[in-house]
């Protein structure tokens, strides 16, 4: 009997088929009036989930590193032309909190270069990026679909939106964060 809690290969495998299903589905062209408002939210309060990934530049981080922060991460993939239209709200909204709030993206669903090409194209980088090839991350959170938020707050509370939000919602959100 297998106890171990990391997924198996099989099970990451199907899991991304699936979720890249689910992301076709829910990321089509022309849905720049969708940046209003989320499908879903869900507020969990728990530890922070435990995760290790890295950054587009290779460093190394797990959940510690944002354990006792306040920290947006924003889930989105390299195709999703809704991501891409919402990157730039992203962009300005890091620069808004300016350390106050950390933001952070999560990058699932295609290679670290095509994830690379994104941040150089939508002029994110002045915050961190995780590269989450395999949706590892995402699954650890329980984001299906992209995009998606996760409003953690110091106290280990944790806010998960499915879908869209415009600069106010997430501001409005951020200012919640304990």
């Amino acid at each position: 009997m297998r106890t171990s809690k990391k997924p198996t290969k099989l099970v990451v495998c199907v899991a991304s088929i699936v979720a890249g299903v689910l992301l076709l589905a829910g990321c089509s062209s022309g849905t720049e009036d969708t940046i209003t408002s989320a499908t879903a939210s869900e507020v969990v309060a728990t530890p922070l989930p435990v995760f290790s990934s890295t950054t587009l530049e290779g460093r190394s981080v797990t959940q510690a590193d944002y354990e006792g922060k306040q920290t947006i991460m924003w889930f989105w993939a390299p195709w999703c032309s809704v991501c891409r239209v919402e990157a730039p709200t992203l962009s300005k909204v890091a620069s808004e909190l300016d350390g106050s709030v950390d933001v952070v993206g999560v990058a699932a669903l295609g290679s670290v270069d095509e994830m690379k090409t994104f941040v150089s194209d939508t002029g994110i980088q002045n915050f961190t990026q995780l590269a989450d090839p395999d949706a590892e991350v995402w699954s650890v959170f329980g984001v299906a679909a992209q995009p998606a938020f996760a409003f953690i707050g110091a106290d280990g509370s944790i806010e998960i939106v499915q879908g869209s939000l415009d600069e106010n919602a997430i501001l409005e959100r951020a200012a919640t964060l304990s």
